[in-house]
């Protein structure tokens, strides 16, 4: 499971700065320049602590994998860093055998699994599209 530290130890071990910024378009962004790698976050638009998991977990998705694009180039398109940035958080936080023992455990509504990782409810169906409809997972087995 996700927890606040793993975004912060990341991102002070490869000197990512965490840029508390209001204005950002939304909750979070991830910027880069050169070498250069930020993550801003707009606190006025984060309104819960599960929203700022959410957030954290999300960008660190981006800068793990790289999945950053230019806002102005033809080429890069913003739905496939979104789609690198998804698939990591659900490898490595939301992983197949979490859901099961979320499952096992009794939580099998949408809103049931977002209590149980402390995370919007968005990422959790994310996760589950990724492991049922990419993966081809079963978890009625």
């Amino acid at each position: 499971m996700f927890e606040l530290a793993h975004f912060y130890d990341y991102c002070k071990a490869n000197r990512v700065d965490v840029i508390p910024y209001n204005g950002v378009p939304q909750p979070g962004a991830t910027v880069r320049d050169g070498q250069f790698c930020a993550v801003f976050l707009d606190f006025t638009k984060i309104t819960s602590t599960r929203l700022l998991r959410g957030v954290c977990c999300h960008e660190l998705g981006h800068i793990a994998t790289g999945a950053l694009h230019k806002v102005d180039s033809p080429y890069e398109l913003v739905e496939r860093s979104e789609y690198r940035a998804n698939r990591y958080m659900a490898q490595r936080f939301l992983r197949e055998s979490d859901f099961r023992e979320a499952f096992a455990a009794g939580y099998t509504e949408l809103w049931q699994l977002a209590e149980y990782f402390d995370l919007p409810e968005q990422d959790i169906k994310n996760a589950l599209t990724y492991w049922s409809e990419r993966q081809q997972v079963d978890f009625n087995r």
